[in-house]
């Protein structure tokens, strides 16, 4: 190494201090509640967060396995000074939490200027930024957990279980974005090996920069579908245009013929009517059934069966009707519960993220998914969409 992890643990160390003086200055200016809050609690705070801080640092030089048992550890204990902290603090949840997520941005951008200028190769760099944003997300993510349980004690159940899914996004999220990281950084190193040999093999190094970029723009797209997630009951800022829902019928048959790999894999499409409006966006709709019938390929585990697409109206509820019928191996009833779950999956390599941007696509323009399924008898997908007739255009 061109550094000393000695040197890098000595100057960040000291840092503690000014990353608390700054984190509690910023509170300080939020607002009036803030700037009372911080004068009356900072002498109780500020040796809980120094010792957080402090022991995030030691964890940055801990070895691989040393390192997993810390950040459970780490996480258990934040949940239990979340808990400890709700019972002293709980009618401040805003300005606690708002403390939570601003000590965290502050310690990162403090360390990360410190790593910065005594770690010299981006790879190590990397490896110290990665260490440090997981042990900050993994202790507040407990932290939050056990504050928020805490005071579910007072609230209904419901929220508590929204709270328990945002844990397990978390937990997915940051495990989805492990293995790419971890891809990005192994070429890295192989790159940076190969500019050392005598002879540049240029076109084994374009190779390791295509899988890098790749891993890159996967990585981009999980967070772009995350934030999809995120935007959750946002449907008041999504202003949808009318469209014919039988036209995305037509691209979305077009489109699977081509990714069916075996003839014994039959798609038929059945519907009455010619033109089914409704309001909302296409390209989306389009990307929620080419999701669910992807889904419907998955199951055929013989590379055989067939898939069935039907159009349907309810003229009294003036609803579209889409159902979406595979007679593939089914879905288990414990798992069918849980199959909207962010970051929940069976599959090798799914992320689980698929099910749940569909239905929150779905609901944002008013619709619902369900899903009925039995093992080694198929599974049922219905899309019921908002109804628009032409003359109410």
């Amino acid at each position: 190494m061109a550094f000393s992890e000695n040197e890098l643990h000595s100057s960040l160390t000291p840092s503690i201090s000014l990353i608390l003086e700054t984190h509690f200055h910023s509170v300080t200016l939020k607002n009036p509640e803030s700037a009372w809050f911080i004068e009356n609690h900072k002498e109780l705070l500020n040796p809980i967060f120094k010792t957080t801080l402090t022991s995030m640092v030691d964890a940055l030089f801990l070895s691989s396995s040393d390192y997993e048992v810390f950040l459970d550890t780490y996480e258990q204990e934040g949940f239990e000074q979340g808990v400890f902290t709700a019972e002293i603090f709980g009618d401040q949840v805003d300005i606690i939490l708002e403390m939570s997520k601003d000590i965290n941005l502050t310690a990162q951008n403090i360390m990360f200027e410190i790593i910065e200028g005594i770690v010299d190769d981006s790879i190590n760099r990397l490896y110290f930024y990665n260490r440090l944003m997981e042990c900050n997300w993994t202790r507040f993510t407990g932290f939050a957990r056990g504050y928020l349980s805490n005071k579910n004690k007072q609230i209904d159940y419901l929220h508590e279980q929204k709270i328990a899914g945002m844990g397990q996004m978390a937990a997915g999220m940051a495990h989805e974005i492990r293995n790419p990281l971890a891809s990005i950084k192994g070429f890295a190193q192989l790159v940076n090996l190969r500019l050392r040999e005598p002879e540049i093999k240029v076109d084994e190094l374009r190779s390791y920069l295509d899988i890098t970029i790749n891993e890159i723009d996967a990585l981009n797209g999980l967070v772009t579908d995350f934030l999809v997630l995120a935007r959750r009951g946002d449907s008041s800022n999504n202003d949808g245009i009318v469209f014919n829902v039988i036209e995305v019928l037509h691209r979305v048959n077009n489109i699977l013929n081509q990714l069916i790999l075996s003839d014994n894999i039959v798609l038929s499409v059945n519907y009455s009517q010619e033109e089914l409006l409704t309001l909302g966006n296409a390209s989306q709709l389009e990307q929620v059934f080419l999701n669910i019938l992807k889904n419907s390929i998955d199951s055929f585990t013989t590379l055989s069966g067939s898939i069935e697409i039907i159009a349907t109206t309810d003229v009294e509820k003036n609803e579209i009707i889409l159902t979406f019928k595979d007679d593939g191996e089914g879905i288990p009833k414990n798992t069918l519960n849980r199959i909207f779950d962010p970051f929940f999956t069976t599959k090798e390599k799914g992320t689980g993220i698929g099910l749940s941007i569909c239905k929150q696509l779905i609901e944002m323009y008013g619709g619902r998914i369900q899903i009925d399924s039995d093992v080694r008898i198929g599974t049922n997908v219905t899309v019921i969409l908002p109804w628009v007739q032409r003359n109410h255009i």
